[in-house]
């Protein structure tokens, strides 16, 4: 049987034109790796990713703002790439899987958890996330299932300190996420278990999942074969992998760096990299995951 997977494509659109274009007029392309050429500047300069350590350092230190910039102003952003691969995992299961939820799922640069309460309902065995980033993956480790009709906090995911959690004694709310690691995707088996929070997979799964999702995170990759290899092999056979990319305007290139620092991608080389891989693509569906600078940003 084929692998599946599923992509969710950020585009940019113009307001003037409502054609697709770059979403903001100083994210102009830095690299351009054209599909005929290794580039119209020496690659030997150029990183295919952002560098690990500057993930980390702007996370780390983005951290414990990140949900409150979110959320204060959503109603600007409308940011939700995190709901929208949920969306689409949930639409796979009804559509195209007979009801039956997926065994297990690997939250790919999970950050702080926003795509896990979307999963957790979707899955019915491991929910794992994997974040580069010590202190997002931190507060994905402190959510746990909140059951209630009205969350603890408004407008944020309910969170506890294991020593709080274990204090409710038999009545314990469980853990969103079975398991929290500090990996860079490309090296899922050297993953370090964020021990603490009474998580009850502590080692990172060997089998393959059943579903991988990766919201907003692919645009710290700027070349797609590696990435999509790692996805590939850690699939189950029948499995989904849904994403989200950001890409520009058409024109003849494969992936470009961007002034913002992250990457956009061709959809045909993304679909044409993700079948290398040893992928069948399933569907490429327009959304807007949020909003910026005051422009609708198209996926």
């Amino acid at each position: 049987m084929a692998l599946i997977f599923s992509i969710l494509f950020i585009t940019a659109q113009s307001l003037i034109s409502q054609t697709h274009a770059f979403h903001t007029s100083s994210e102009v392309p830095l690299t351009l790796q054209t599909r005929h050429s290794a580039s119209t500047t020496s690659l030997a300069t150029v990183a295919s990713r952002t560098a690990p350590s500057v993930v980390v350092d702007k996370f780390d230190s983005y951290a414990s703002n990140f949900e409150s910039h979110l959320v204060d102003i959503v109603d600007n952003l409308k940011y939700c790439a995190p709901q929208s691969v949920a969306s689409a995992a949930s639409e796979r299961i009804t559509n195209d899987r007979n009801g039956k939820l997926y065994s297990s799922s690997l939250d790919a640069g999970c950050g702080t958890g926003l795509a896990g309460p979307g999963l957790r309902q979707l899955v019915s065995g491991s929910l794992i996330g994997v974040d580069l980033s010590p202190k997002m993956a931190e507060l994905a480790a402190e959510l746990v299932i909140d059951d209630g009709p009205i969350p603890m906090v408004e407008n944020r995911m309910r969170r506890c300190a294991e020593t709080a959690r274990t204090a409710f004694g038999s009545d314990a709310p469980n853990r969103l996420y079975d398991g929290v690691f500090t990996a860079d995707l490309l090296n899922l088996s050297g993953a370090n278990f964020l021990d603490g929070f009474g998580h009850k997979v502590q080692k990172i799964p060997t089998e393959h999942y059943d579903l991988i999702v990766s919201a907003d995170v692919l645009v710290y990759f700027g070349a797609m074969d590696d990435i999509l290899k790692v996805f590939s092999d850690a699939l189950a056979v029948g499995g989904d992998v849904i994403f989200t990319t950001e890409t520009m305007k058409c024109g003849d290139y494969n992936w470009v760096e961007t002034s913002s620092g992250r990457y956009a991608q061709s959809p045909d080389y993304v679909a044409r990299m993700a079948s290398e891989a040893g992928l069948t693509k399933v569907s490429q569906e327009a959304f807007t995951p949020r909003n910026e600078s005051g422009e609708k940003v198209l996926g």
